[in-house]
């Protein structure tokens, strides 16, 4: 499971962008949308706020419209933690806590959570570990009990860590295959150097070879705390049996020192960086542009998240207008930005026939530094607030998704009136400030620019957009190397006479 959290969850606007970039080609028509209707009022729902003994932060919805209950644990264990060398550790942790625990087999734990029609679910992201259980509300302490369990006892079992590390490994040798996956490790581990978030979330061969059980106990006891951690509980429930319920099961959870996050130390390019993933059979180029960016916490985030629309929210941004309707060089061209703990990012994302690569590139380019240069039209602003506060309620109709956006915020040390006045920041952000964002955050002279395709049919045409690049054969790639260049045994040297 991968998790809505450690970037902003994924909304409707993501899920609008990924149904475009499938959509023929041929759909994309420009028309009028019809005027937008006056917003109606909404609130984000109530929730009690209650601290355990031992640190754990309660947070209660109560949602009566249907006899179910979500439940959502957030833990401050994500890649952001990890030692260099040991890339998807934390991913490991996640993947393998509902394989066994101290009292329960991985065939008992699926038993007990399917035998009440519920679900039960773990994975890791930038900067937290998410689990999550969804059952009827009879069954709740059911799933407060197995949450507990597999969160505070699991034991990785030798076998299960060997079948999960069989499976990680076919799945990255799949990945390798695919120039989407080769632009996105390339671009993270440019933008953030040798910063976590650099790492690739899903390891490299060798990283996950190398990680053993030790390292996974270790993991556990340093990180899996309850001081740090967030329970939601959103549902048909009662209060006071919920609060006993969880101070019953995580009532014993020991406490620790919380690690830091090491300090951000990233890259500085004082020109474009432009990097090509060189693959002589590719017929189309998987092109990537992106720089470090926001904080969740950063006060720019909602001007942020109308820049992103307005760019490259959906069909209706200027990169899609610009790069697909107008020119028919793509199926979508999207931009966005992805909020996290200590730093995020932004990048544009697209996919152009070989043929075409310099020209979508160069588009795209032109579009990012329009963005600062002049104020976005007040008909183009209020159609991407309208849009946002529009997409916003459809984000918060289960009880899971009103669960992933409290502990988003509440992660992120941001309180209650986040949630409730996200319509109205919206709202509120001006063309002068999208055009001082874009001007003053958003630096297109000293991106970072990945390529993934054949190079010999675009590198002329690109090297006099751009000047010199570099290149690296995808076979040699590797995205925990300093230079992203595997290394290769090399061979002693020759011995001359008595050596």
């Amino acid at each position: 499971m991968k998790p809505a959290i450690g970037a902003a969850a994924i909304g409707a606007a993501a899920v609008l962008a990924m149904a475009l970039a499938s959509a023929p080609l041929r759909a994309a028509t420009a028309s009028t949308p019809p005027a937008p209707g006056p917003m109606r009022e909404l609130r984000f729902p109530a929730f009690a706020d209650q601290t355990l003994s031992n640190g754990l932060r309660l947070i209660q919805i109560e949602r009566h419209g249907e006899p179910a209950v979500s439940l959502r644990l957030l833990v401050p264990a994500g890649k952001l933690y990890e030692p260099a060398a040991k890339a998807g550790l934390a991913g490991a942790v996640a993947d393998l806590l509902t394989q066994g625990t101290a009292t329960r087999s991985a065939q008992q734990i699926a038993a007990a959570i399917d035998g009440v029609g519920g679900s039960l679910d773990a994975g890791s992201g930038p900067d937290f570990t998410s689990v999550s259980a969804a059952v009827t509300s009879d069954q709740l302490d059911l799933a407060l009990e197995l949450l507990a369990d597999v969160v505070l006892h699991p034991n990785f079992p030798e076998g299960e860590i060997e079948r999960w590390r069989r499976q990680s490994l076919s799945n990255l040798e799949l990945q390798r295959a695919d120039p989407g996956y080769l632009a996105e490790v390339s671009l993270q581990r440019l933008v953030f150097g040798a910063f976590p978030y650099g790492l690739p979330s899903a390891g490299t061969p060798e990283s996950l070879r190398g990680l053993t059980r030790d390292d996974l106990v270790a993991f556990h006891r340093d990180h899996y705390l309850p001081n740090g951690a967030i329970l939601a509980v959103v549902g048909d429930f009662r209060p006071a049996t919920a609060l006993a319920a969880v101070e019953r099961v995580f009532g014993g959870w020991a406490k620790g020192a919380a690690p830091r996050p090491p300090a951000l130390d990233l890259p500085a390019y004082p020109r474009r960086r432009v990097v090509v993933i060189d693959k002589p059979d590719a017929v189309q180029t998987q092109i990537r542009i992106g720089q470090a960016a926001l904080a969740y916490t950063d006060p720019d985030y909602f001007t942020a998240t109308v820049y992103g629309t307005v760019l490259g929210g959906g069909s209706s941004g200027r990169l899609f207008r610009e790069i697909r309707i107008k020119r028919g060089l793509a199926y979508g061209a999207y931009s966005g930005f992805g909020e996290q703990l200590v730093s995020g990012s932004f990048a544009v994302r697209t996919s152009t026939k070989t043929a075409s690569t310099v020209e979508a590139l160069r588009v795209a380019l032109d579009e990012i530094a329009a963005m600062g240069r002049a104020p976005v039209p007040a008909v183009e602003l209020d159609e991407a607030k309208t849009f946002l506060n529009g997409a916003f309620p459809l984000e918060i109709e289960s009880g899971g998704a009103v669960a992933s956006r409290v502990l988003t915020a509440l992660g992120y040390g941001l309180s209650r009136g986040f949630l409730d006045s996200y319509r109205d920041r919206i709202s509120a952000v001006t063309p002068a400030e999208i055009q001082r964002f874009g001007a003053g955050r958003i630096h297109p002279e000293s991106m970072v620019v990945v390529l993934v395709g054949n190079a010999a049919a675009f590198g002329p045409d690109l090297a006099k957009l751009l000047g010199p690049f570099e290149t690296i054969p995808a076979a040699d790639l590797d995205p925990l190397a300093p230079d992203l260049r595997r290394r290769t045994a090399t061979a002693p040297a020759p011995r001359g006479p008595g050596g």
